[in-house]
């Protein structure tokens, strides 16, 4: 897959103006709806985070998102992979103003650790 979703003018307008305010929000809403405000919602409670490998956005579960891809079942399914989900769109945004966490591993480690953690008794 060669789709590469480019934020409208209107966004990186609006990005310039300001990081997380009401116009952004407003510009997101207007031309992505109900995955916009959700995207503000994901930036404002700094949900993304980047690791060695790849962006997570913690949504109700962890959501990787590698360049215009990610493993929702919102962009697989509903979307067809053809429009960016909440968390691409968040990602995107997040790289232009650099409003993310930056995680110093790799998140496949990560995920390892984790569930070796969870199944000790």
């Amino acid at each position: 897959m060669n789709k590469n979703f480019n934020l409208p003018d209107e966004v990186l307008n609006a990005l310039k103006s300001c990081k997380l305010c009401y116009d952004l929000y407003k510009t997101l809403l207007m031309n992505y709806g109900k995955r916009g405000e959700k995207a503000f919602f994901y930036l404002k409670e700094n949900r993304i985070k980047k690791y060695r490998d790849f962006f997570i956005v913690v949504g109700d579960e962890e959501y990787v998102v590698e360049g215009n891809y990610c493993n929702c079942k919102d962009f697989q399914i509903n979307l067809k992979s053809k429009k960016p989900c909440a968390h691409i769109l968040s990602v995107k945004i997040a790289e232009k103003l650099n409003y993310y966490d930056i995680v110093d591993t790799y998140y496949v480690d990560f995920i390892k650790k984790k569930k070796n953690w969870r199944g000790r008794t």
